[in-house]
């Protein structure tokens, strides 16, 4: 298993992944504060997150047969001029949908794993999709902690990180957890423009990227003013921009992450003057289309006000 272990390793870094480490699977500890947080309605129309709840707290209850979780992670980081005052895009999609790159190489990994280990055994593929809680599962595995903002924050490298798991029915051995590194560094709990982040926690209905892109009705007139003043369109980057943990990222080395129109900012005026059809081409095959027209729209009419 030992050996088994390495030649996980070496091939998810030969198939680019920056970070790689395994946990074992078990009832989550975060567990009593997931229920709350659900229970508080913090995840606001994000029903998903509240489906087989105790199946994402245990994945042993959805896959008896699981044994170990290999976790990854790959730096999306791309340098670019700074933010500007309004139609800013969060820099995880400014290149192509990562979840289909990374899928790829999680196959890639599996398909080698088989290759290398004659006998039979059971695994599944995720990429923020799914039952797993990925940042737990990579703290867990050693990737880095969970920060004050809620990120996953690797104490060389940073947060700009996308993640993906390759869950086995092999019994590997668990990674060494990393320590909490923020001690009282609160910058990122006072730059959040809408008072989403209190520290450790989140209120997933007052973050800007839950508005712009979860958010399918109207945005309260509370938060219409701090998100002008923080100028993001899609998503946003203001905590993990703040903190001093990303002061030298890790550049993104995967071409799917390679900056491309419409990023990373739009025009607010031609966004209002979007057709169906413009939309269509402007977010085909990207992360952000998970925003819809008319919420794009929105968004733009957010900022656009005086």
């Amino acid at each position: 298993m030992e050996a088994l272990r390495e030649f996980i390793k070496r091939a998810a870094r030969e198939l680019g992944f920056d970070l790689v480490g395994i946990t074992t699977p078990g009832p989550d500890s975060h567990a009593d504060y997931v229920r709350s947080w659900i229970a508080a309605g913090r995840h606001g129309d994000m029903h998903y997150l509240a489906r087989d709840l105790e199946a994402r707290l245990d994945l042993r209850r959805r896959f008896p047969w699981l044994r170990s979780i290999v976790c990854v992670a790959m730096s999306y980081y791309q340098a670019a001029p700074s933010a500007t005052r309004r139609g800013n895009i969060a820099r995880y999609a400014w290149g192509r949908d990562y979840h289909r790159g990374l899928q790829a190489k999680l196959k890639k990994l599996q398909h080698a794993l088989r290759q290398w280990y004659a006998q039979p055994f059971e695994s599944r593929i995720y990429v923020d999709t799914g039952p797993p809680l990925e940042r737990e599962l990579a703290a867990r595995a050693g990737l880095g902690w969970l920060g004050k903002n809620t990120m996953l924050i690797h104490p060389r490298h940073g947060s700009w990180f996308v993640l993906g798991e390759l869950l086995l029915s092999l019994p590997l051995a668990a990674d060494t957890v990393q320590l909490d590194q923020c001690g009282t560094c609160t910058r990122c709990l006072q730059a959040c423009p809408t008072a989403a982040l209190t520290a450790y926690q989140m209120d997933a209905t007052r973050c800007i990227s839950y508005q712009t892109l979860e958010n399918r009705g109207d945005i309260s007139a509370e938060l219409q003013e701090p998100m002008r003043k923080a100028g993001y369109l899609i998503g946003c980057d203001i905590c993990q921009t703040v903190c001093p943990f990303n002061s030298q990222p890790l550049a993104a080395h995967e071409p799917d992450f390679a900056c491309t129109a419409p990023a990373p900012r739009v025009d607010l005026d031609q966004v209002q003057r979007w057709t169906q059809e413009d939309w269509d081409r402007q977010t085909r095959g990207r992360a952000f289309r998970r925003a819809q027209l008319l919420m794009w729209r929105r968004n733009a009419q957010v900022l656009r006000r005086p």
